[in-house]
């Protein structure tokens, strides 16, 4: 019986969008091996801010991250047509949950918010101790 209950406890947490922990070693290996399409959750420090990017799915809020614990650099790209906009700035700690798309600069995440169809997993962006989805 204990057993379902934990079961009914990790899926109930999981549901209400429980934070993922960070695997940065994770994502790094996605990157040598040209994964794609990978639900990752990054510990980094934005480096840099892109500009905004309009697509025919909306208009993202971009900026780079280098991983806490890895040699690597990856771009950030969250819709801002479905999620609030983070008031990033340089410099900021951030953990960012998402899917990871390989590319040769170092990849990106994106889907770094809620899905308003429900078709996908959701993601999130912790700044200064709130989270963004």
């Amino acid at each position: 019986m204990w057993r379902v209950a934990a079961l009914v406890s990790a899926l109930w947490l999981a549901s209400c969008g429980a934070a993922a922990q960070p695997d940065d070693a994770a994502i790094a290996a996605d990157f040598h091996n040209h994964q794609s399409n990978v639900e990752v959750t990054a510990d980094g420090t934005v480096v840099r801010l892109l500009p905004d990017r309009s697509s025919s799915t909306g208009t993202h809020e971009q900026f780079i991250i280098k991983l806490t614990s890895q040699d690597l650099t990856v771009e950030v790209e969250h819709n801002i047509a479905i999620g609030a906009r983070v008031p990033i700035a340089e410099g900021d700690h951030v953990i960012v949950h998402g899917e990871y798309v390989w590319n040769s600069q170092g990849g990106l995440i994106h889907f770094t918010h809620h899905d308003p169809q429900g078709t996908h997993e959701g993601g999130y962006i912790g700044d200064n101790g709130t989270t963004y989805n």
